[in-house]
């Protein structure tokens, strides 16, 4: 009996021991377990976080979608295509306004143009009419020179001399302008002119010896410029530079008469034995006086 209950003694240490380590081997196998249960855990909180996220983003679109179809979303819609169809009205009732205002001034445009049509052939004609009484207030006077004594045939001369100025100038080529001080005025212009060609000029001052100048600029066959002029004023000579020739002279009347061929001017001042000839005038040029102020009239024309 001895014997059995020393044996139970030595047994009962051995068998704690295994059931120790049994016991710390299941402690220690868990583990694995537990990191696994973890990472699924972790795993399905994203999931739902990624559901959640998508589900707010579909409901997003949904709410969003759903706009076209209340009643502000069709107000708005109803509003954007009032608002495109008063655009377009308002367009076309611009552009017919526009094309109304356009036949309005072409209209008007015609109207004057007819009434100008018809005052230049009312001056026309009177200008006519004043060229024949001045033909036979010329044809009378020069009978009268035949009775007329000595003294009185000088008188006739002059004054039939002065008709015949004034009937140069009825013409409707006639150019007339007002202009005052030394500030040059520049008229452009294209008068064809060939070897006969005449320029004619009345200035008609304030007083005698009023200083003034007028000039015409021609252009030669070989494209070059020059400035012919005339002056009027206290002294007589010819200014002559590079380009431009001037003669002064002292008129001693308040009407003064410019008749001068144009190629003899030319010649005269640019002779340089070359072909360079004048063919036409591209610019007439006004000058008064830097000390009378006041207005000077001139009037002119080319006579081919």
């Amino acid at each position: 009996m001895l014997k059995y209950f020393i044996i139970f003694l030595l047994i009962i240490p051995i068998f704690s021991q295994s059931q120790g380590t049994s016991k710390n081997s299941a402690t220690i196998q868990p583990k694995p377990i537990v990191q696994k249960d973890t990472i699924v855990i972790y795993q399905k909180i994203a999931d739902e976080k990624i559901e959640k996220n998508y589900q707010e983003i579909l409901e997003k679109t949904n709410s969003q979608l759903s706009l076209w179809w209340n009643p502000y979303g069709i107000l708005i819609a109803i509003l954007g295509v009032l608002f495109a169809l008063l655009a377009i009205i308002a367009s076309y009732l611009f552009y017919r306004q526009s094309k109304e205002h356009k036949e309005l001034i072409k209209e008007s445009l015609s109207k004057h143009e007819i009434e100008l049509n018809e005052l230049k052939i009312e001056s026309n004609n009177q200008l006519e009419n004043d060229k024949m009484r001045l033909d036979n207030l010329i044809l009378d006077y020069k009978e009268k020179l035949n009775t007329a004594g000595d003294e009185s045939k000088k008188e006739i001369y002059e004054f039939i001399s002065k008709l015949e100025e004034q009937k140069v100038f009825i013409d409707t080529k006639i150019h007339t302008y007002i202009h005052s001080g030394f500030q040059y005025k520049d008229i452009p212009c294209d008068y064809p002119i060939g070897i006969h060609s005449i320029f004619y000029a009345r200035i008609t001052l304030n007083q005698e010896y009023q200083s003034f100048v007028i000039y015409f600029r021609v252009v030669t066959i070989q494209n070059k410029k020059y400035w012919l002029g005339f002056a009027g004023g206290k002294k007589s000579k010819l200014h002559k530079e590079k380009n431009e020739s001037t003669l002064h002279q002292i008129y001693n009347k308040k009407e003064i008469i410019i008749n001068e061929n144009i190629t003899s001017i030319f010649e005269r001042s640019f002779l340089d034995g070359t072909n360079n000839q004048p063919i036409y005038i591209d610019c007439v040029r006004l000058r008064g006086s830097d000390t009378d102020m006041k207005e000077i009239t001139f009037s002119y024309k080319i006579i081919d």
